[in-house]
């Protein structure tokens, strides 16, 4: 760990410890914490540095020390951080696990299976079910279907919808004079919202799309 880091670790323990306590803290008394490693030598030298820097101060001399308004800050834009970069970790695991899902999804339904994380990453699979023979009575219309689907159409009918998780919904829209199905379903993924919809013309088997987000759902819970 690198000296500034360990710096701002131990300001951290000090601003915790001030705001517990209310009462300035001193080497002695960081010492007997449990998880400090540091000696009183060090963590002395430690706090000089940070008074130094303006992070914290002695309300009278042979005191232990008190957050100044500088270190403070610094306090809670280190906190800020640290809780950007575990959102970060975790929606970057809700994207993986809702890709592994679609491409695990894509064959099975009938029609294209679709996910997305509100407001964050789309992806979709199986636009080969859309040109299977039954499905290909008119092309314009499944010319439509395939461009409401890439064009990320979907989301605006589904996503300011308040949805109950777990629950399975059904929509029709007519885009470009086209009538479009969708089941879709609102899961959890990683602390995360996400949709996952089966979108495809009119014609399509309900009864086996509900049955398989069903099952998700089902597993989700």
């Amino acid at each position: 760990m690198r000296q500034d880091e360990k710096l701002l670790a131990l300001l951290d323990v000090v601003i915790d410890t001030y705001i517990n306590k209310g009462e300035p803290i001193g080497s002695k008394f960081l010492h007997s914490l449990e998880d400090m490693e540091y000696a009183p030598s060090t963590l002395r030298k430690y706090l000089n540095q940070l008074e130094k820097q303006g992070m914290v101060y002695q309300p009278y001399n042979s005191s232990g020390r008190i957050p100044t308004i500088e270190g403070l800050k610094l306090y809670i834009e280190n906190y800020l951080e640290q809780m950007e970069e575990e959102q970060t970790g975790e929606v970057v695991s809700a994207r993986e696990n809702i890709k592994e899902l679609i491409e695990q999804l894509g064959g099975l339904v009938d029609g294209v299976i679709i996910g997305f994380l509100r407001n964050d990453e789309y992806y979709y699979l199986g636009m080969n079910n859309l040109l299977k023979d039954d499905h290909k009575e008119d092309y314009e219309e499944t010319r439509n279907i395939i461009t409401f689907i890439e064009e990320r159409r979907i989301v605006k009918y589904i996503d300011g919808k308040i949805l109950k998780k777990n629950q399975i919904y059904y929509t029709f829209v007519e885009d470009q004079n086209t009538m479009i199905s969708t089941v879709y379903a609102k899961v959890t993924l990683n602390g995360y919202d996400c949709i996952l919809a089966i979108v495809g013309p009119t014609r399509v088997n309900y009864k086996k799309n509900v049955a398989i987000l069903s099952q998700i759902v089902q597993k989700m819970d």
